[in-house]
């Protein structure tokens, strides 16, 4: 909801496909971007992500994009784990968000390997601007899993009907939430439609501008 992943990711990928030893015509890098993000847009809005290692889907996009595997997965993987921070930022008024929320107790709730995690919130600077920060690797628990959300609702000692989830994920995140009867702002980015199993937000918002005018009415 803060940051911009899928800029994120094609930008990572994008410079890893570029580090490659081997010279890959633009056409075909720009295929196997296309490929991935593809196969990567599927598994966020299914909140799949484990469905396929990064070593199958990078295999999958090359596959779609008539490139020879060979020893590419590999050195793909290596060239991205050098360039994870490439393409990091907030989306477009996160920073009013932030100072908005600021007025609350605020936790943030995400998905994800401590260690990863960790780079992008210094990297993005929200170490300081939230009270508490919980990443699923660290707590145990991954949303839309309750135990998660009621770390949050303990952490910042609020029920969950003084509570706001917003987020951009409707199955992790409005799902998750909703199921504790915290209330919930779907940030729908994309325009997507929504999940046949997800909860239904009380709010759907096309950005993170219009989350915080909710938020602060």
């Amino acid at each position: 909801t803060l940051s911009d992943e899928l800029h994120h990711m094609r930008t990572a990928y994008s410079a890893a496909l570029a580090g490659l030893p081997e010279r890959l015509e633009p056409g075909v890098v720009t295929a196997i971007l296309d490929a991935y993000m593809d196969i990567g847009i599927d598994l966020y809005r299914r909140n799949a992500w484990g469905e396929l290692s990064r070593e199958a889907r990078i295999e999958s996009a090359l596959q779609r994009a008539g490139v020879e595997l060979g020893e590419l997965p590999a050195r793909i993987i290596h060239e991205y784990e050098q360039n994870y921070q490439e393409g990091l930022r907030l989306l477009l008024g996160a920073d009013h968000l932030l100072e908005v929320a600021g007025r609350f107790r605020t936790c943030l709730v995400t998905n994800g390997q401590s260690d990863r995690q960790r780079v992008k919130i210094e990297r993005l600077g929200l170490a300081g601007q939230l009270e508490h920060i919980l990443i699923s690797a660290e707590v145990g628990s991954a949303k839309p899993d309750a135990a998660i959300f009621r770390r949050a609702l303990s952490l910042t000692e609020v029920e969950p009907q003084q509570a706001v989830m917003i987020g951009d994920n409707a199955l992790a995140d409005i799902t998750g939430a909703a199921a504790l009867g915290i209330h919930t702002i779907w940030v729908n980015l994309h325009g997507w439609a929504l999940p046949a199993a997800a909860a239904t937000p009380e709010y759907e918002v096309p950005d993170v501008a219009a989350a915080t005018a909710r938020l602060a009415g």
